[in-house]
């Protein structure tokens, strides 16, 4: 390699923020049912549409005190006051198309699904909003968020019930310190004020990792996840890691070891150096950074047991 070429970069790829719930069963059952999510696995997955749509892993929480669904962010200065619910927190933004929010609220409705806020509209900077949320099983706050120009006329066509993509939500405790890590740190391509950060090309197939960071109102309602609890003999189902998971980020095998070593020299946290595991014909290597919060960030790599 010459001076002048660029360092390769590891690369983010297919993200899942973690949940701990009081039933991995009833939980997926949730999500399958009322949410419409397809691949429900003995991991935890639950996840709705290709390449997009939304994706979570459920864990069996240790306590129920464990449960902890995101309160209500502190309030930013730049924001209408119609834009948040002063009710219930946000822990999972799904974007979706404007003709179809109302619509898939009352498909939710229909599956048996608490809308714990209807659709309402707001105006801000030239923009129309809709927005509406639902809490799933545990209480966990999902925020259907629509826009379009004040001046487009909306699209007639039949609805669908279709998710464009779920961007996890995370309150933290001083938003200008976290969003500097994500950038610097974390090495995030995208970083803005509003609070969003992303890794990874925004027009790959697979969705790159996101995370809207929030200001928390109060330093309580700052509460990575704790360690789940240990899911034993039970058939079909994985028994979950032996550390605190709060976002799981699929990468290249080879490049674990590079995310780690570029998070090291920029100062990050390694809270679990790389580890190889292997289970039902899969290698996998796993390493865990935290954020500034303690916020788990897990990268994992995975290949077919015997490949090198």
């Amino acid at each position: 390699m010459t001076s002048n070429e660029p360092i390769r970069r590891g690369e983010f790829g297919l993200t899942f923020p973690v949940r701990l719930v009081s039933d991995i069963r009833k939980s997926q059952e949730w999500y399958r049912n009322v949410l419409q999510c397809h691949d429900i696995s003995g991991y935890g997955h639950a996840t709705r549409g290709d390449g997009g749509g939304m994706g979570l892993i459920v864990c069996t929480a240790a306590s129920q005190d464990d449960i902890r669904p995101n309160a209500v962010a502190q309030k930013r200065t730049d924001e209408p006051a119609e834009a948040a619910s002063l009710e219930y927190g946000c822990d999972s933004l799904v974007e979706v198309a404007w003709h179809n929010l109302a619509y898939i609220i009352e498909e939710v409705r229909s599956r048996g699904g608490k809308i714990t806020v209807k659709p309402y509209e707001y105006e801000h900077e030239g923009r129309l909003y809709m927005k509406a949320q639902i809490a799933d099983y545990d209480g966990y706050n999902i925020v259907l968020s629509a826009n379009r120009s004040q001046t487009e006329e909306p699209i007639s066509q039949q609805p669908e019930d279709k998710f464009i993509k779920t961007i996890q939500v995370r309150l933290v405790s001083d938003l200008k310190k976290s969003l500097d890590w994500y950038k610097t740190v974390l090495g995030c391509d995208e970083v803005n004020d509003s609070g969003y950060a992303r890794r990874g090309d925004p027009e790959a197939v697979y969705p790159v990792m996101e995370v809207i960071l929030q200001q928390a109102a109060s330093p309580h309602d700052v509460c990575p996840n704790a360690q789940c609890a240990k899911v034993r003999d039970v058939k079909g189902l994985w028994e979950g890691p032996d550390f605190p998971w709060d976002t799981f980020v699929h990468v290249p095998w080879e490049d674990v070891l590079l995310i780690v070593d570029e998070v090291r020299a920029k100062g990050g946290t390694i809270g679990t150096e790389p580890f190889e595991t292997s289970n039902d014909g899969w290698d996998f290597l796993d390493a865990r950074i935290t954020d500034p919060d303690g916020y788990s960030i897990i990268l994992g790599g995975m290949r077919r047991s015997g490949e090198a």
